[in-house]
This record gives C-alpha cells, sequence and structure tokens, in this order.
C-alpha cells in the first residue's frame, strides 16, 4: 500500500518570490550578465549561474532537479497562451510543419509575463530582438557547455555555436506586445 505522507508536495511557482524576473539567454550579451538582489533567475536549457527554474523546450531531458522546469505544451484551446503552473500551454497550429516552433527564452518570457512581476530583465537574447543577428551565442557560454555538458546527449551534435530561430508569428507578435510594458532588455552595449 502506498503511503501517502511520503509522497511530497508540488513545488509550484507561487512559493517563489517573482516581483523581478531575470531570463538568461545564450546570445553574446548575456556574459554581462549582473545578478540582481533578489530577483527570480531563469537559465534556458541548463544552468548558467545558480538559477530558480530552467526554462527548455526539452523538459526534464538533463535532470537538473529540484530546480523547476518552464517548458512548452501545444494544446487544442481558445487562447493563444495559457500558463499553468510551470507549463506553458500554446494553441496548436496545424498548418505550422514545426514539431516545436518555439525557442526556450520565448516560453521562459511568455511565462514570467503571466507571473506579474514588476521588472523582467533579458540577457543574452540577441538574436530574438536584433534584426541583424547571426543568431550566435556566447563563446564563454559556449566553452563553458563543453565543459560541463554533454553536447552530444544534448542536442545530437558537438556544435553549440547558434541559437535556432523560433517560427511562430504569433508569439513573437505577443512577446513583442508585452516587451512594451514591463521589460529591460540588456544588450551588452
Amino acid at each position: 500500500m502506498i503511503d501517502r505522507t511520503q509522497i511530497p508536495d508540488p513545488i509550484l511557482p507561487e512559493h517563489f518570490d517573482t516581483t523581478h524576473i531575470d531570463i538568461l539567454g545564450r546570445g553574446p550579451s548575456v556574459d554581462l550578465y549582473v545578478p540582481r538582489q533578489d530577483a527570480f533567475v531563469i537559465c534556458c536549457h541548463f544552468p548558467m549561474v545558480k538559477c530558480d527554474a530552467i526554462a527548455s523546450t526539452h523538459f526534464g531531458l538533463w535532470g537538473f532537479y529540484p530546480i523547476p522546469y518552464i517548458t512548452v505544451r501545444e494544446k487544442v484551446q481558445n487562447e493563444p497562451i495559457k500558463v499553468k503552473d510551470w507549463v506553458v500551454l500554446i494553441k496548436r497550429d496545424n498548418k505550422n510543419p514545426d514539431n516545436c516552433p518555439y525557442n526556450a527564452g520565448e516560453i521562459a518570457y511568455l511565462w514570467a509575463c503571466t507571473q506579474k512581476p514588476k521588472s523582467i530583465h533579458l540577457w543574452g537574447f540577441d538574436s530574438l530582438f536584433s534584426e541583424n543577428s547571426n543568431w550566435d551565442h556566447s563563446k564563454n557560454l559556449v566553452d563553458i557547455t563543453k565543459e560541463k555538458f554533454d553536447l552530444f546527449t544534448i542536442y545530437n551534435n558537438q556544435d553549440d555555436s547558434k541559437c535556432v530561430p523560433s517560427s511562430n508569428h504569433t508569439i513573437h507578435k505577443i512577446i513583442k506586445q508585452n516587451l512594451k510594458s514591463h521589460t529591460v532588455l540588456q544588450r551588452g552595449e
């Protein structure tokens, strides 16, 4: 018989202070990240610094528990985006040929917006918001990634130098609308 007293309670977003949120992407400006006191820190795919959550389109693939994962699922629903606990539910687009047309930074940002923070700071989002981006990752971060993680397991190859652009235009539109309200984009200038 299962002893119900031994089953842990779920870790929920409301257990954290999300008044200020820092999201660390993987672009070159992430190298200039300066932690803010008491900020809730989200890293994309794996820990780059001591973080409170990991955003990934590959939920739990690398096992950085007990850090919560923020992830995405497509669902048949009326709303374009809905957030439940750590999951960003996005309206299924049957016309889109991509298996997962979102990148981890977008998912982290959409999740962060629904937490209603006073501020969101984005670091390493160079490719997402720069018209002239070449989609490069931070050279420093690539070196750390190669040293600490098995890239073949994570990406099915040893190259971690480029981001994959998202193809969902509805998501981009919602992100750009939200950017005007409470976001500081750190460009590393």
